[in-house]
């Protein structure tokens, strides 16, 4: 008998693994990620929604009075279950208290900001203040510059459609079909606002807004302006020798003007935005103490929790109605989940900034390129967490040190390797690498096949692509580019 395959129909049943995360799991993962100020919001807000939790100073050392409670209650409860064991309940919330008490009182005297501390940062905080957009610079101005209210509204839409770096994105000819004008009109209104504050705004190219600031300085007759004005691809590919036959000056005179060029602004709206700016608090602070270095976690703005007396003796009187008592019981849980992660999420902060300071204890003390390369999995395994653990850790936290304040995730860097074996930090080998170059003859500047064979003669075993690589994070042009003349 022969058997058709393609005919056959069967069900495989297989087993599906689903990780559900408690709703407690998923908090403890959600403070653990918050910087320190957002985790005081975040604390103010639990707060404001649960009424068994109460702030107390760090000062209040008083020791908590207990209720009377009853030795057990065995009501039953919807599931057939037995009720809160309320003893066993109070002896745990006042265990809690105990632990941040002594929490609090080993932090206090490293963490709390003397007076002089306190006020500077508070004035720094009140001095940050919105700034003013590009748009509303302009606007402002336009209002100021217009000669009847018809050049105002034209104005505004010209000014509406220049970016935030202050070049006109669109079209005149767009701009015209828009407001229902002729081109001529719009352009006689851009010509108004290309006279505003900041020079070169309105622009509708780089070159543009070149020529634009230099006749906001009077230069619009320098060689500079000719330069941008009739040579301005050759100036890109800084062939000055090319411009100097051509300008019939010297190559030392182009030299000048591109000097002059050079400190004009390349984004004349940068100087404005949308974005306000904002006091970084270091969740992590490291200090030298007896040549060694101690770690900080910041905690000063986190209000000390506990649970409240009013409501454990309303826990523990018999006389409350059950569905208060199970509402208080599901807040006391609440709460006591939450003291917990925070706990948790300053333990784990802690241990992972020990970790990084111990291994980069030398950048520590002598700064410059002395980072070592370091991965999230080696400090996962360091500190027994799991390497995503270690990621939300240091995700937009800051650590603030004898040479600064870095985000956490600077210590973290690849590994390049050396002539010994060994291994160095791509922080060190770009360190190495800006040197050179700061060192380099203008004349004759550096190529990356040189910067290779130099950062291998010291030691660096690295590849001509990787060269390339970090000089563009470092903003270092190409070797022919950077030739002077």
């Amino acid at each position: 008998m022969q058997i058709r395959l393609e005919h056959l129909q069967s069900q495989v049943q297989k087993p599906i693994i689903t990780i559900m995360m408690s709703p407690q799991m998923q908090q403890a993962i959600q403070l653990l990620q918050l910087p320190i100020l957002e985790l005081s919001q975040k604390i103010e807000t639990e707060l404001s929604q649960n009424p068994v939790l109460e702030e107390i100073s760090r000062d209040d050392e008083e020791q908590t009075q207990e209720a009377a409670t009853p030795e057990a209650n065995t009501d039953e409860g919807r599931d057939g279950e037995k009720d809160l064991d309320f003893k066993e309940e109070f002896d745990l919330l006042r265990k809690i208290d105990d632990e941040w008490r002594d929490y609090f009182r080993q932090s206090g005297p490293y963490f709390r900001s003397s007076d002089d501390e306190e006020e500077r940062r508070a004035f720094l905080e009140s001095s940050i203040t919105r700034g003013e957009t590009l748009t509303e610079h302009l606007t402002a101005q336009m209002a100021l510059a217009a000669s009847s209210d018809e050049e105002r509204v034209l104005g505004e839409l010209v000014i509406g459609n220049i970016d935030e770096h202050g070049f006109l994105r669109i079209s005149l000819d767009e701009l015209a079909l828009l407001a229902g004008k002729t081109p001529e009109e719009i352009e006689r209104v851009l010509a108004i606002i290309q006279t505003f504050d900041p020079s070169g705004v309105g622009a509708r190219d780089l070159r543009e807004s070149l020529l634009i600031q230099l006749r906001h300085m009077g230069k619009g007759d320098s060689l500079a302006y000719r330069v941008i004005e009739a040579h301005y691809e050759l100036l890109g590919k800084k062939r000055y020798q090319e411009i100097a036959r051509a300008e019939r000056v010297t190559v030392d005179d182009v030299q000048e003007a591109v000097k002059d060029i050079m400190r004009l602004s390349l984004r004349p709206g940068s100087g404005f935005g949308e974005t306000q700016a904002q006091y970084i608090t270091p969740d992590v602070t490291v200090r030298k103490d007896d040549g060694k270095f101690e770690i900080l976690i910041s905690d000063e703005r986190i209000p000390h929790l506990r649970i409240s007396n009013f409501y454990r003796r309303m826990l523990g009187d018999e006389n409350v109605p059950k569905d208060v008592r199970e509402y208080i019981k599901e807040k006391v849980h609440a709460g006591r989940w939450l003291i917990k992660n925070i706990h948790q999420r300053q333990e784990t902060l802690h241990n992972i900034a020990s970790e990084i300071v111990r291994v980069q204890e030398d950048f520590l003390k002598t700064g410059g390129g002395a980072l070592k390369p370091l991965t999230m999995h080696q400090i996962a395994e360091a500190v027994g967490l799991h390497e995503s653990t270690v990621s939300r850790a240091i995700s937009g936290k800051y650590i603030d040190t004898p040479h600064g304040i870095f985000p956490l995730k600077f210590f973290f860097t690849t590994g390049i390797e050396t002539a010994s074996g060994g291994e160095v930090s791509a922080h060190r080998v770009k360190h190495a690498l800006k040197e050179l170059v700061a060192k380099e003859d203008g004349k004759k500047p550096l190529s990356d096949e040189v910067l290779v064979k130099m950062l291998n003669e010291q030691g660096y075993k690295i590849a001509r692509r990787t060269v390339a690589k970090y000089r563009k994070e470092l903003g270092i042009l190409p070797s022919h580019l950077r030739k002077s003349f």
